[in-house]
């Protein structure tokens, strides 16, 4: 039996207001937002830590100066 956010994804386009990714990875919706202070909240977390610390190395592997850092 389909449950209630399955049929409602029939009708309407699912949208994820959070910065919690596991959330999004459990009920799949088809967008999420990007808003800005969700993303802060969930970079606050400890368990999200290595992707700040992923993305940090990205970035700096991405500029050329250390002004650019």
């Amino acid at each position: 039996m389909a449950t209630v956010l399955d049929q409602l994804k029939q009708y309407t386009t699912v949208v994820a207001d959070t910065g919690d990714f596991e959330s999004i990875a459990q009920y799949k919706p088809t967008d999420a937002t990007t808003n800005p202070s969700l993303i802060l909240a969930a970079a606050g977390k400890s368990q999200y830590a290595p992707l700040i610390d992923q993305a940090i190395e990205w970035a700096k592997g991405q500029a050329s100066t250390v002004d650019e850092q």
